[in-house]
């Protein structure tokens, strides 16, 4: 996965020129952009996860459809200013220890998400069907 931080910035409505401020900033602490962005480039399960979040958060209607890449531009940022964070710290830092924790996390989460959304599905094709088709005797209750 490459990071397009001009894309990334023209999806969020900043201006191109931060990328500039950005990477100036990261040198004045002596961290590279280019090393940030290389980093966050093999974090699979981190990406993984802001997948996770934003499908979701678009099922609870917190995040609209035509809002989704906004979201995921702006917690793709704050991904990048966390690297950052790290390596100003710690530039030895070893990310693939915990990008395997992300892994390990959205591989749960998916199947969480996934049974939730069987179960909530099925019942709503269960009621279209019962209602729709006019099948009262598919309910074994006496309710």
């Amino acid at each position: 996965m490459s990071i397009d931080l001009k894309k990334l910035f023209v999806e969020l409505r900043l201006p191109v020129g931060l990328i500039a401020v950005f990477g100036a900033l990261l040198l004045m602490f002596g961290v590279s952009l280019d090393k940030v962005v290389e980093i966050a480039g093999q974090l699979v399960g981190v990406w993984l996860c802001v997948g996770l979040l934003i499908d979701v958060l678009k099922y609870t209607h917190v995040v609209d459809d035509g809002t989704a890449g906004k979201w995921s531009a702006a917690v793709n940022l704050v991904v990048l200013a966390g690297i950052a964070a790290v390596l100003v710290n710690n530039p030895t830092y070893d990310f693939t220890n915990i990008d395997k924790q992300f892994i390990t996390f959205a591989q749960f989460g998916t199947i969480v998400f996934g049974y939730i959304i069987n179960v909530v599905g099925s019942k709503g094709v269960h009621g279209a069907l019962s209602e729709g088709l006019g099948f009262t005797g598919l309910s074994l209750s006496k309710g």
